[in-house]
Parts: structure tokens; sequence; C-alpha cells
């Protein structure tokens, strides 16, 4: 069994959300509850799940909804091929991107790792840090 993390994201506009994770990430939505405003997506071998905070469900809140979303935490996705994730977000949606692609060395332990990245915020707020090592 291979066990992982599948972070469940708060959206204050679903539609906004999903189209934004579809078209301009390039995610494929794996299944939906509409009537939940609930949809599980995926990206290589990553998978995310939206919530609407106006849908019918569950919800597990500490505090209030207030934009942006997310505060305090970003996450990191290892990717195969960076620049055409960031072709396609500076094409689709140019004015969300946080972090312009870059290079950078980090230490990690005796080595030290260069990497490219970017960081991509969503409508919400969330923000999402695109890496591929280079080589």
């Amino acid at each position: 069994m291979t066990l992982r993390v599948v972070p469940e994201l708060y959206c204050f506009d679903m539609d906004v959300s999903k189209s934004y994770f579809i078209n301009v990430l390039g995610f494929a939505l794996k299944y939906e509850r509409i009537d939940e405003k609930f949809a599980y997506l995926t990206l290589d071998g990553v998978d995310i799940m939206l919530e609407g905070i106006d849908g019918n469900s569950r919800k597990w809140v500490p505090g209030k909804f207030e934009a942006p979303l997310g505060r305090g935490v970003n996450f990191q996705w290892d990717v195969a091929d960076i620049e055409r994730i960031y072709a396609r977000v500076r094409e689709q949606s140019l004015d969300s991107i946080y972090l312009p692609l870059e290079s950078k060395s980090y230490q990690c332990g005796d080595s030290v790792v260069t990497q490219k990245q970017f960081i991509a915020q969503t409508p919400d707020g969330y923000l999402f840090r695109f890496c591929q090592d280079v080589r």
C-alpha cells in the first residue's frame, strides 16, 4: 500500500477554483460530488481535493474563512516538466504567478541540490510551489 497526503482545500467559488486547477495548472478531474461542491483532482500522480465553503457537506474548520485561504503554508509539488507547467500558467493566468521561474540551490545535508521552481497563487490564495531538480 502506498501512503500519501491528499490535501483538501476549501474554496470561495468552486467553479472558479476548479477551472483554475484544470485549465491553468493542468489537473484532471478524477470525480466530483456536485451537490456537495466537491472535486477530486489529479496531476502527475499528485491528488488534491477541492470543496466549496457553501457546499452541502461536513467541514472541519478551526476558524473563520477569510481571504487569502491557506495563509502560512505552501504546497510543494515535484514535477517532471516544469517548463510546460510554467508556460501554461503564464499563458492562462499571468497574474497568478507569485514567484517567477528561477533556479535555486539548497543545502541538503552534505550536498547541494539545485532545482527550478516557481510559485503560483490560486484564486483562493493557496500557494503552489512547483519544483524540478536540475541535474
